[in-house]
């Protein structure tokens, strides 16, 4: 993560309001995984607990639960609060659960030697092997069974789950992104795992993520270059920077073993695994572009915190507008002659793809730089605000709420094509009508953000053997908003930006995973909150009276102000995408 994203993050947990975090993993020891998220606090550095003498059952009960937050040795703390018996048969590599919070209480009265808890909860979000987030919300419910064991109380019988606290989670679990290219190799696409705090080697358990490949969501939007056999080892040099060694890649061509370097690098300095970086491949350096050891400098290509710099524009009374020092001034050309009602701007070669007309009008979609003549796509009813892939050579749109195209375009001509996004994975989602409303695509172009309905989704976009999209199974993240979502957009850190239709919690910030969600102050906001940006520095918002900033790089920024540039004009914000 970028310092311009930590700082910026503090500064949102500093007027955040009420979040929700949850996680775990079941990692295998030998991995020795370890994840850091900038939200969780610093981990408490506290031992597991044990059983002590004479404990009663209800504590005994709640400090198994605090022990199930420490994994090791196929979670032995928390074994000890089991019978003998029931030590061999719980299945700690079961599913586990994070709750919101732990509800304890006793099925009747119980007697000296046994005594049976109800259980309840919130499922908040479950984590498997990798580390990887399932977001939840479901309530559990089930019964612990205890007995006294020669004076001791122990748990004779449990359900086949960890289950977690989310507050023991916090203490004890983190996350980082592991890196992995797109399906063309022109970026990294961020995969959040979470990972216990207490194994040896940051370096070491991110490198065993890289090797056993992107999670199953990620699949089909990105490229995985280690063969199945390959393998890695993790140490120090004699100047104690790390060395990572690879086996296996005898077949990897020189590019592909710069894209992996990419990987690691960026995946370690993300983790604050500082380098420089000493990469082998079968006993011989990574690459021969290198001699040395690698430095950040060497990929700064493939640098997936990067934010294209572009001046702030935005839509007001079908025009566009460009903020011009102290000034907004109007955009001339074809963008001038029709009525713009939403634009985007790809991050490369300032293409636009504004969306016209106006009232009872059919919109129309047009693609063209400002001095080029536009070239005219998809017409439709309704067209949701274009949203741009990695560069210039794709855009998508919804047509009528439920068509999703992907238009191609020719950087050489500026001719377009049409395709049909495969959206069969949208019977996934609860509900007879599913209208999108929003549509917008990641920096690295992998995956989308999505209103349905007005609730959040997250999807990957997958690439067919036959080169066309298709939408992987969709997310719910934002059940924190429940279905007052009315625009999202993403932030230069990977997390989902989200304005609402409530006055009490106009603004969000979710996690891709869906492992937590914070609200953003909105003391002097009126929903509803029709538009979100950022640019790392600024959060832009529309709400409902005027298009308003918000500086989270100050930490003495309290209240929303409008852009002084767009004052008097009720505006959408436009970024490049």
């Amino acid at each position: 993560m970028s310092n311009k994203t930590t700082k910026v993050k503090k500064v949102l947990s500093a007027v955040a309001g009420l979040g929700l975090l949850a996680g775990c993993s079941t990692l295998p020891d030998d991995t020795n995984p370890e994840a850091i998220s900038s939200y969780a606090p610093a981990p408490s550095g506290q031992e597991a607990p044990t059983p002590t003498d004479g404990q009663p059952s209800d504590l005994l009960l709640r400090d198994f639960f605090t022990a199930s937050a420490h994994p090791l040795r196929n979670h032995q703390a928390a074994k000890r609060f089991l019978t003998s018996g029931m030590q061999g048969r719980w299945q700690s590599d079961a599913p586990t659960m994070v709750l919101d919070r732990i509800d304890i209480a006793s099925e009747g009265s119980g007697d000296d030697s046994k005594i049976t808890y109800r259980v309840r909860g919130n499922i908040v979000g479950t984590l498997g092997v990798g580390g990887v987030f399932d977001p939840q919300y479901t309530a559990f419910e089930t019964s612990y069974e205890m007995q006294n064991v020669d004076g001791q109380w122990r748990i004779s019988n449990l359900p086949n789950v960890v289950v977690l606290d989310r507050q023991d989670f916090v203490g004890t679990y983190r996350a980082r992104n592991i890196y992995f290219p797109d399906i063309n190799g022109r970026a990294l696409v961020p995969d959040r795992r979470w990972i216990y705090t207490g194994q040896q080697s940051t370096a070491a358990s991110l490198v065993s993520l890289l090797v056993a490949g992107p999670q199953d969501r990620l699949k089909k939007a990105v490229r995985n270059l280690i063969p199945e056999d390959a393998t890695a080892q993790v140490s120090s040099d004699n100047e104690g920077d790390p060395a990572v060694h690879f086996t296996g890649l005898q077949e990897l061509s020189a590019d592909a073993r710069r894209l992996l370097a990419a990987q690691v690098v960026w995946t370690l300095v993300g983790s604050e695994v500082r380098g420089p970086y000493e990469l082998t491949a079968d006993g011989t350096p990574m690459s021969d572009d290198t001699h040395g050891k690698w430095l950040v400098q060497d990929l700064s290509q493939y640098d997936p915190n990067v934010q294209v710099q572009a001046p702030l524009r935005a839509v007001s009374g079908g025009d566009i507008y460009q903020q011009d020092g102290t000034r907004a001034q109007k955009l001339d050309g074809w963008l001038a002659q029709q009525y713009v009602e939403s634009v985007a701007l790809s991050p490369r070669d300032e293409v636009f793809a504004a969306v016209t007309g106006r009232g009872d009008e059919p919109r129309q979609l047009m693609i063209g730089a400002k001095g080029d003549q536009p070239v005219s796509s998809v017409r439709a009813d309704s067209l949701t605000r274009p949203t741009w892939g990695l560069d210039a050579t794709s855009a998508y749109v919804v047509a009528d709420g439920e068509r999703i195209t992907e238009i191609t375009r020719n950087p050489e001509t500026g001719a377009v094509g049409e395709q049909k996004v495969d959206s069969s994975t949208m019977r996934m989602v609860d509900g007879d009508e599913k209208r999108i409303s929003v549509f917008r695509v990641s920096h690295d172009g992998a995956r989308a953000v999505m209103i349905v309905n007005g609730r959040v989704y997250v999807v990957t976009l997958e690439t067919t053997d036959d080169g066309t999209k298709r939408l992987g199974a969709p997310v719910e993240i934002g059940h924190a908003v429940g279905d007052t979502a009315v625009s999202a957009d993403w932030s230069d850190d990977g997390s989902v930006l989200v304005g609402t239709r409530a006055n009490d919690a106009p603004v969000w910030d979710i996690e891709v995973d869906g492992s937590y969600s914070q609200q953003i102050t909105g003391r002097n906001l009126s929903a509803p909150v029709v538009s979100v940006a950022t640019d790392g520095s600024k959060i832009y918002v529309t709400d409902a009276n005027a298009l308003m900033q918000f500086d989270v790089t100050s930490e003495e920024s309290r209240f929303w102000r409008e852009v002084p540039t767009m004052q008097g004009k009720r505006a959408t914000p436009v970024l490049a995408d």
